[in-house]
Order: C-alpha cells, then structure tokens, then sequence
C-alpha cells in the first residue's frame, strides 16, 4: 500500500519557492532575484543547487540572464502562459522519464511509417533539419527547436493525419524536454556528437527506406537519452546527498 518515501531533490525545492513566490505576487515580471551567493546562503542551500534551479527556470523561459546586471523574471512571463505539464516535466525526472516511454511507443513505429511512405518533399526536409543539428553542433548549442523539427518531419511523413494531431498536442511539452534533456546531456563530454549521429543513423535508415534499420536506430537513440539522463541524475543525487 505505502511507497518509499523519497527526499525531493534541493534544486527543485528552490524551483517550488520561486513559483510559490510568482503565485503570490511577491516576486513579478521585471523583478530582480538576489545574487546565487546571496540566495545561497539565504536558503541554506549550496550555490550549484542555487545555480542548477535558476538554469531550470531560465529554460522554461521564467527567468532571463542580462549580461553584467543579472537574473531577472522574464518581462514577458505571465503563469496562466507555462504549462504546469512543461514544469514538471523538466523539473521531475520521472515525469521526463514517462514521456520518453511515450515517445518509444510513438516515435518507433512512426519512423517505419515515415520510411515506407514518406515522399520525396519529406525526405528534403528531414535533409534540412539534419544539415542544422550539424550547424548548431558546430556553434556549441543546445538546438532543441531543430530537434523536436526533426522528429515533427517524421511525423508528419507518416502520413497519419491522427498521429500528426497527437504530436502537436505534446509539442510543447515535447520541445521543453528536450530542451531540458540536451541541457544536462551536454554536460558531459561527446555527448552532444552522440546524439548527432544517432539523428544522422535515423535520417539515413529513412531515406534508405529501410523500416527495420530506422526503428532500430529511433529506438538506440531513445534508450540512450534515458540512460544517459538517469546516470546524471543518480550522480546529482549522490553530490547533494555528500555535500
């Protein structure tokens, strides 16, 4: 009947204070928040906790950085506006664990789809997307948007009119974790030509028109992205709970 109690990770302890304080309207669009040190020590908390919830927020769009004067509410944030799906998603892992099973069930069969009926139209656009993942690997950023644009194109390829309309629904939410996800993926040396090439296995399976190569490959790509995420998260749980 009764389930393990788990102690909530601090970072996200800090996320809950700062949405709480946005409810009440303590803090508003424009606000400046105290600096990490001092919120620091006014929370009690470690800096890279500190530094970890504000990087957090300032992915969901809630916060925003201005060079040399430094962390604010976003002017253009409005609550009713942030899907409270999008936050939790990003802010509990296994949430953000959850939505990459429903992208298993998805997405794998939607590449075989896309491979066998997928027109010529689709194929140049996938072509597109994977030519700026390569741009945005070079310029050493997070390229969500050309991401979740791949994965729509396969979509959309499918030819699956109610399938299409489901992967609207969630694109949102879908852009946000992979937002999320590429952030803490990156932390870690060569992940980022990793998740390249599994993009690039994907595109060429597909215009090979080869079902069983694409699935496979969709497939890899998914597994990778959870287990990579479940180790750093395993790893941050261990650091706080030494610190």
């Amino acid at each position: 009947m009764f389930k393990q109690v788990k102690t909530r990770r601090v970072y996200q302890q800090i996320v809950d204070q700062i949405k709480g304080l946005l409810k009440t309207g303590e803090l508003k669009p424009g606000d400046r928040l105290d600096s990490e040190r001092d919120l620091a020590e006014t929370l009690g908390v470690s800096r890279a906790s500190v530094r970890e919830a504000l990087a957090a927020m300032e992915h969901l769009g809630v916060l925003e950085t201005r060079q040399g004067e430094g962390t604010f509410i976003a002017d253009h944030y409005q609550n009713p506006l942030i899907e409270p799906f999008l936050i939790m998603t990003l802010m509990d892992p296994t949430t953000n664990m959850e939505l990459l099973e429903v992208r298993k069930i998805l997405e794998v069969q939607a590449v075989e789809l896309a491979t066998l009926r997928g027109k010529d139209e689709d194929l140049e656009k996938l072509k597109k997307y994977i030519l700026l993942m390569k741009e945005d690997l070079g310029k050493n950023i997070l390229g969500e948007e050309n991401d979740a644009s791949f994965h729509f194109c396969i979509a959309e390829a499918t030819k699956n009119r109610a399938l299409i309309r489901i992967m609207h629904t969630i694109s949102d939410s879908l852009e946000q974790s992979m937002r999320s996800g590429r952030y803490r993926l990156f932390t870690k040396e060569g992940n980022a030509d990793k998740l390249y090439q599994q993009h690039l296995d994907i595109y060429q399976a597909v215009i090979s028109r080869d079902p069983e190569a694409a699935k496979n490959a969709m497939l890899q790509h998914l597994i990778f992205v959870a287990r990579e995420l479940e180790k750093l998260e395993n790893n941050m749980e261990t650091l706080e709970i030494n610190q």
